[in-house]
Order: C-alpha cells, then structure tokens, then sequence
C-alpha cells in the first residue's frame, strides 16, 4: 500500500478495482477506528499500553489519536487511574443508524458474491426459538439450483449443514435440552459431529439432501465468539471433495471473515 501527502493530510491509496476506482484512505482515520475497536465489553478499561500492543501503533501516535477522541467525547479517561474507556459520544452517533438495518440486510451482498464465486446454493440462517430460521438464499447461476429449504422457513436443529452448526455453537444449557427434546441419545453419532463442528470450524456432508449432492456450513461468528449465523452452500458433490473441498472451504471463510466487518457490534 502507497501513501500519499495530501495538503498535509497523508493517505494511503489503493489500486482501481473492476467496478471502479478506490478513493484514498485517510490514514489517521483508520488509526482512530482501529483504537476505538481495542475497546469490548469484556475489556471496556484499558491502558495506553494495552492498546498501543493490540494496534502496533506507536505510543505517541496513540496517545494523541486518544486525546483528540476524548476531546470529541468518543472515549473518556479516568483521572485517577488513567485507563481509557468508550464513551457516550459513541452511544449518540450509533442513534443514527437505521433501524431498518439487520443482519441479513447487511450481508447480503457477500453472500450474492460467494454464491457467484462458489457457483452453488448459498444460504444464510439464524437461531429462531427451538428451530433454525433461514433468512437468505441466493443460487449462483448454475443449472443446478439446490432448493432445500426457503426464505422463512424453519428446521429442525439436527437437519442440514446450516442448522448442525447453529445447534454446535448453542450455550450447553439450551443445547441440552434441545438434544433431549429430539430425543437424541448421550451415545448418538450427532453429539460427537457437534464436538467436531467447533473444533474444526465448518461442517461438510455427502447425500443428505439427494444422492449427489452436497453441502458445507461454516459459522459467522462475533468477536466473542458467539454464535450469529450459520452459512452453508450447496452443490454437486464433486466441489465438496479433495482439493474442491479446501477451496469451498477457504471461500466460505473469506466470506464469513468479510461478513463479520459488516454486521461488527451487531447483537
């Protein structure tokens, strides 16, 4: 990446993409955003040093990017023991944005792109109640259209690629109890699929929906870990297996990686 003085202000630039040309960034922008994202609710103080660590950026250039934004009233500074925290100037801005906006609204054109890209069914599905609600579904223009499952409906949890990952990453409590309700037994083969689900990060089965066909699931994870989405494609078995299988994969990661810049402090 370049970077470019412009009227004092330095920039980087990218190159022009297909679909147009990039406008430059402003650098100190970035580092501002980037230091306001140091902060969580599970680390909501933290010190000078504990940010400079987690942005690599040097201590005088964070502590001056500090003061500006706690001048503007975005972060505050304890006066007795110097921690830095967010603050209410940020609870003001975030008024501002539509209320209209959810999940599926904002990633919907990652999942058009990775249903391109992939060439398969790609679906997107939530945890509604005691039941996985589908909430997307785009197909990626092959002939092949895998139509399992429709825009607002719901399955059960122990059916489908999509479904298995949201049940993996419930909290135990409600895991369990949904397990027992479907009457799946302590010794049954989906309990240790769960187990393997979040080790490995994704899910993949053969011949579940029709002989030849396939899917994979991948979640769309918060930056605690908590489970928002499930994302899972479909198509013929051929793109699920050996090195088309790692590829799927790595799609499907990239994708959710994207995703989760845009839905960042969703809840």
């Amino acid at each position: 990446m370049k970077y470019k003085e412009y009227s004092g202000v330095t920039v980087s630039t990218k190159p022009r993409g297909q679909k147009g040309a990039t406008l430059p960034r402003v650098r100190a922008i970035s580092r501002a955003v980037a230091i306001l994202r140091t902060f969580s609710p599970s680390n909501p103080y933290l010190a000078l040093n504990e940010i400079v660590r987690a942005t690599g950026l040097d201590a005088g250039t964070t502590r001056r990017i500090l003061v500006t934004l706690r001048d503007e009233g975005l972060v505050n500074q304890d006066p007795v023991s110097g921690r830095y925290s967010a603050w209410t100037g940020l609870v003001e801005l975030s008024r501002a944005v539509p209320e209209s906006l959810t999940l599926t609204s904002l990633v919907e054109p990652m999942l058009i792109r990775l249903a391109e890209e992939t060439q398969t069914t790609v679906y997107l599905s939530i945890s509604q109640g005691d039941m996985a609600l589908c909430t997307a579904r785009h197909n990626g223009g092959q002939a092949i259209e895998v139509r399992w499952w429709a825009v607002g409906e719901t399955r059960a949890f122990n059916l489908g690629t999509g479904p298995r990952i949201l049940l993996a990453h419930l909290e135990p409590d409600k895991q369990s109890r949904i397990l027992a309700e479907l009457g799946i037994r302590d010794d049954s083969p989906l309990r240790a699929e769960l187990e393997n689900i979040r080790a490995q990060g994704f899910i993949v089965k053969h011949d579940e929906i029709a002989v030849g066909l396939s899917a994979m699931a991948v979640p769309l994870l918060n930056d605690d870990g908590q489970i928002l989405a499930a994302i899972s494609t479909g198509g013929l078995t051929p793109r699920y297996v050996g090195a088309e299988q790692a590829d799927m994969l790595a799609a499907m990661q990239h994708a959710a990686a994207e995703m989760l810049k845009a839905v960042r402090g969703l809840r």
